[in-house]
């Protein structure tokens, strides 16, 4: 029997939506670009390959492909700090009591946001920008005999430099760590988990408060999403690579 997940389709008009003030609405539809993103990003590391029967390559593309995606998550977190910023610095102040709401709402995210500097050094040095400097600091941190490598196969799809990987990004980890690298992926981890929950929460928080400030009203369509879209957590996983045809 075919199951699906009940979704609801929330419709209205440009005309209405341009009936709160710009300085709400800019703010609005900038954190449900971010928030759309975190979201969409999320499945790709609960839906990751463990590393129990991988080999050496298989567990080399595991990683990266996971570290690359917390990076990304990680700094789309810091900039939707910055973005909070320029939209209300100053809103506890204010007032206008939906600033000083959504203010108030927020302040545990700044505060998770702003106690984890290594996620800010990660956003400026790798994630968003290549820093090469960064690259070599972090290279010459490294023992002597410090173990690298580069995994090269018949295909673009299983090429990896794993040798900048673990250059470049072993720092922030460590630094998420208190030097340990373990600990510091496991606090990453955390972090994402916790600060994605947060942001997608208080996002649709706001957007109910703002929308019924300003009588943005909208017709409510029921909707699902069918089981052959979802998968079960165990049992799919995202490919490596791509077979190619005989």
């Amino acid at each position: 029997m075919e199951k699906s997940v009940d979704a609801f389709i929330f419709r209205f008009t440009a005309k209405q939506l341009r009936a709160i003030p710009s300085h709400y609405l800019g703010f609005l539809i900038a954190s449900g670009h971010c928030c759309n993103e975190l979201a969409i990003l999320l499945p790709y590391i609960i839906f990751e390959h463990d590393l129990e029967s991988a080999n050496d390559v298989e567990t080399a593309f595991i990683l990266t492909r996971k570290f690359t995606i917390d990076r990304i998550l990680i700094s789309k977190i810091v900039e939707y700090g910055e973005l909070y910023n320029k939209a209300f610095k100053n809103a506890g102040d204010a007032t206008d009591e939906v600033a000083r709401a959504i203010s108030a709402d927020f302040q545990p995210i700044a505060t998770k946001i702003k106690e984890a500097k290594w996620a800010r050094i990660l956003r400026n040095k790798i994630s968003f920008h290549y820093d090469p400097t960064h690259a070599l600091d972090a290279l010459a941190k490294l023992d002597a005999d410090h173990p690298l490598r580069l995994i090269a196969g018949r295909i673009k799809g299983v090429t990896l430099f794993d040798f900048a990987e673990e250059i470049a990004a072993r720092p922030s980890f460590e630094a998420a760590g208190k030097g340990d690298i373990g600990s510091g992926m496991d606090a990453a981890n955390k972090f994402i988990v916790e600060l994605v929950s947060s942001i997608t929460s208080f996002h649709a928080r706001t957007t109910k408060l703002i929308f019924k400030t300003y009588s943005v009203v909208s017709e409510r369509i029921e909707s699902s999403i069918g089981d052959q879209y979802c998968a079960k957590l165990g049992e799919v996983r995202v490919p490596l690579s791509i077979l190619l045809p005989e």
